[in-house]
C-alpha cells in the first residue's frame, strides 16, 4: 500500500509566468501573471478538474474529501517532483488510461461543435487559435510517450512507433479521403502535400545528421 501523501501545490517561473502543478490530483496545472495568482489559480483548478473527471465517470474517491485552501506550497524540485519518483504501482496504468481517456473526451466534446472558421480564429494576436492549440496537444503527444521508450539510448522504437502511425494512416484512407483539400491555419493541405512534406523533411533531416556526425568526426553513414 502507497504512504499517504501531504497535498502540496509545486511552483516555478519567473517574471509573468508562472506555473503550479498540484500533482496529488495527476494532470491538475495551473497558471499566473505571478506566483501567487498561480497558486491561487491551482486551488480553483483542483475544484474544477475534480468536477470534470467526477462528470466524466472517474471515480474521485481518492480526492473527494481534500480542500485545496489547506494544501501546502513549495518551490518546484530542481530534481523533479517527488511523486514521479515512487515506483509505478500495478493499478496506477489502469487508473491513468481511464482517465486519460475522460480527459480527452472532455477536450472533444468542448470543440466538436466548432465551425473550420471558428477553429482557426485567434481572439487576440497574442493568442492561439483552438487549431494552434490543438496541433500543439498532438505533437506534444508523441514527444511526450517518447519518453516511454528507450530513448535517448536506442531512439529507434520511437521512430518506428511514428512510422507505425503514418503506415497506418495512410493504409486505410480511401480514394474520397486521398482527394480532399484542407485548409489548416491558413494554408491549403492535400493528402500528396502531406506525403512530400514526410519525406522532405525527413531527407531534410537526414542530411542534417550526417553533418553533425561529421562535426563530430564519426564514421561517415553508408549511402
Amino acid at each position: 500500500m502507497s504512504e499517504r501523501r501531504e497535498p502540496t501545490i509545486f511552483v516555478q517561473g519567473n517574471e509573468s509566468y508562472w506555473l503550479a502543478d498540484v500533482p496529488i490530483l495527476p494532470g491538475c496545472i495551473a497558471s499566473g501573471t505571478s506566483r501567487e495568482l498561480a497558486i491561487a489559480n491551482a486551488r480553483r483548478a483542483f475544484r474544477a478538474y475534480r468536477e470534470l473527471l467526477d462528470t466524466r465517470g472517474v471515480s474521485i474517491a481518492h480526492w473527494k474529501d481534500l480542500d485545496p485552501d489547506t494544501f501546502a506550497v513549495a518551490d518546484y524540485p530542481a530534481t523533479g517532483l517527488p511523486e514521479d519518483e515512487r515506483a509505478l504501482e500495478e493499478h496506477e496504468a489502469r487508473d491513468f488510461l481511464h482517465q486519460f481517456e475522460a480527459s480527452r473526451a472532455a477536450l472533444i466534446g468542448l470543440v466538436k461543435g466548432l465551425s473550420p472558421e471558428q477553429l482557426d480564429q485567434r481572439p487576440t494576436e497574442t493568442m492561439w487559435s483552438v487549431r494552434q492549440a490543438l496541433e500543439h496537444i498532438m505533437t506534444s503527444d508523441v514527444l511526450l510517450l517518447s519518453r516511454t521508450e528507450r530513448w535517448p539510448e536506442d531512439p529507434f522504437n520511437t521512430l518506428q512507433a511514428v512510422h507505425r502511425l503514418v503506415f497506418q494512416r495512410l493504409s486505410v484512407m480511401d480514394p474520397t479521403e486521398q482527394r480532399k483539400r484542407r485548409v489548416v491555419n491558413g494554408r491549403t493541405w492535400t493528402v500528396r502535400t502531406v506525403m512530400r512534406r514526410l519525406l522532405e523533411h525527413e531527407y531534410e533531416h537526414y542530411g542534417q545528421i550526417k553533418e553533425i556526425m561529421a562535426g563530430l568526426g564519426g564514421d561517415p553513414p553508408p549511402e
